[in-house]
């Protein structure tokens, strides 16, 4: 098993998985009362697409804390330079990365490995949800806030961004993914992400984590 992640579901499911459809319209329900309790307009998530609905992802969920260590080391030091982690160390017990996600200001670091919800409305902050109102993931994120964190990193992982923030070297990151070189993992998180997070603002669909 590993992370999937879709955008457009309910476009998706409305004709091929009506019981999935509605399991997906009934979280939005919940998705969109929690974004009321926090000053928010609700997500209109859309049933038609004129585009194919999203599918990414398919590593390990392990590998999103990889990402999120680097992401956590280039915010807690702008001079930081990028070095090989040592192999046998957990990113998911990183103290950079606890101390980070404890200030509460990242849609990547604050968000469940697993499950849950990006949705393209510009939040200050993770909505967290509540005993009367309980989400899929315990959090929503924004895909916003997400790509906001991707952008910030990007130079320092080799992502070579044009003046239209699309990626210039996918051949060379993809290669280095490949061989799996120095950063490997990082980079295909992020690519994957970076993707979706795009799809989501273009599209105003949510990113859903599973």
């Amino acid at each position: 098993m590993g992370l999937s992640i879709t955008s457009g579901i309910l476009a998706d499911f409305i004709n091929n998985e009506p019981e999935g459809y509605e399991a997906y319209k009934a979280e939005f329900d919940q998705v969109n009362k929690l974004l009321e309790l926090n000053g928010y307009k609700p997500h209109l998530e859309p049933n038609e697409l004129g585009v194919d609905p999203l599918h990414v992802g398919g590593f390990p969920y392990s590998f999103l804390h990889y990402l999120r260590r680097f992401f956590a080391y280039h915010m807690n030091d702008e001079n930081w330079t990028p070095i090989p982690f040592d192999e046998n160390l957990d990113p998911a017990a990183d103290t950079i990365v606890e101390e980070e996600s404890s200030m509460f200001y990242s849609h990547l670091l604050v968000h469940s490995d697993c499950a849950g919800y990006y949705i393209p409305i510009d939040l200050e902050d993770v909505i967290f949800d509540t005993d009367e109102y309980p989400v899929t993931g315990a959090m929503i994120g924004s895909s916003y806030g997400l790509l906001t964190d991707l952008k910030s990193v990007a130079k320092k992982l080799g992502v070579e961004l044009n003046e239209n923030l699309e990626v210039q070297n996918k051949e060379t990151l993809y290669k280095t993914i490949d061989n799996q070189g120095d950063f490997w993992i990082e980079k295909i998180v992020w690519l994957t992400l970076y993707e979706a997070a795009n799809y989501s603002i273009k599209n105003k669909t949510a990113i859903v984590f599973n």
